[in-house]
C-alpha cells in the first residue's frame, strides 16, 4: 500500500510540473524594448522571449543548417509565422511567410497549389495587419494558381 501512495504522489508532482511548464511556455511575455536597436528576432529582447519562440527560432536555425530544400525549414518557418501571427506581431509574421513562400516557390515552382495555400495564409495576415491592397494581390495570385491547377472534375 505504501508503494501505491508514493506512486500516486509522484504522478501528481509530475502532472503539476508539466502544467507549470505548459503555462510558462504559453503565457504571453512583455514586448521587447524598442531601445535595443537590433531587428533580428533572436536578439531583440532575448531575455524576455517566451520559451516557445526560442524553441521555434532554434528549430529554424537548425533547419537552415540542413539546406534550403529541407522540408523542416519550410514547416518551421511556417510555424514561426503562425506563432507571430497569433501574437499579433504582424511584421515578424510577414517576414517568415515571405521566406516560406520563396522556399516553396523555389522547391515546387510558382504555380504549385502549396504556394497558393501559403499565399492565402499570408493574405489573411496582411488583412489583419490592415494592409488590404497587398492582401488582395496575394489572394488574386492564389486564386489564379488554384484555377490553373484544378482538374475539370474538381470545378463542378
Amino acid at each position: 500500500m505504501n508503494r501505491n501512495i508514493r506512486f500516486v504522489f509522484g504522478m501528481m508532482w509530475a502532472i503539476i510540473l508539466l502544467m507549470v511548464l505548459l503555462i510558462a511556455c504559453t503565457s504571453p511575455s512583455r514586448k521587447p524594448s524598442p531601445s535595443s536597436g537590433s531587428s533580428h528576432p533572436a536578439i531583440v529582447g532575448e531575455s524576455q522571449t517566451p520559451a516557445l519562440e526560442k524553441q521555434l527560432l532554434a528549430t529554424v536555425k537548425h533547419a537552415e543548417g540542413l539546406g534550403a530544400g529541407n522540408p523542416l525549414l519550410l514547416s518551421s518557418l511556417y510555424s514561426l509565422a503562425t506563432y507571430y501571427e497569433d501574437r499579433k506581431e504582424y511584421d515578424k509574421a510577414a517576414v517568415q511567410y515571405e521566406r516560406a513562400l520563396k522556399l516553396k516557390e523555389a522547391a515546387s515552382g510558382p504555380n504549385h497549389p502549396d504556394v497558393a495555400a501559403i499565399l492565402q495564409r499570408y493574405a489573411r495576415l496582411l488583412q489583419a495587419a490592415n494592409r488590404p491592397s497587398e492582401a488582395a494581390n496575394l489572394l488574386l495570385r492564389s486564386e489564379a494558381i488554384l484555377a490553373q491547377t484544378s482538374t475539370p472534375s474538381s470545378r463542378q
